[in-house]
Parts: C-alpha cells; structure tokens; sequence
C-alpha cells in the first residue's frame, strides 16, 4: 500500500509505516499543484523583498535579520 500524502488524509498510522520504511510515499497530482502555486505565491514575495517570518527573515532570534533571495 502506497501512502498518498494529499494534505488531508495522512494519520499517525500512516506516518508510522512510512517511518519504519513498511510502504512507499506518493504525492496527489492536486497537493502539488497547491505546491506550484504556493512557490509561486512565495517566489513573488522574495522577488519583492517582502518581509516575511520565517521566509525572507531568520526565525527565532534571527527573525529581524532580513535575509538575501540566494539565502
């Protein structure tokens, strides 16, 4: 049984047999067309130097170092 991670579905269950290497991960074609535009969505940020948490700053005690797109 393939685990098919689609954003809704995965149970601790299901994360245990992939952690103990018992089944194979799959991602749903709709989860990654939700990851293309989410890139997208960050890419723009990060192309306009938006700040934000965790994306475009450190985290943590570095959440007020702005960092470069290459980082």
């Amino acid at each position: 049984m393939t685990v098919v991670l689609d954003g809704s579905h995965l149970t601790l269950e299901k994360l245990e047999l992939v952690a103990r290497g018992r089944e194979a991960v799959e991602i749903a074609q709709d989860a990654w067309e939700r990851i293309r535009r989410c890139r997208a969505f960050l890419d723009e940020k990060v192309a306009a130097a938006e700040v934000m948490y965790g994306v475009t700053t450190g985290i943590g005690e570095l959440s007020e170092v702005v960092l470069t797109p290459e980082e």
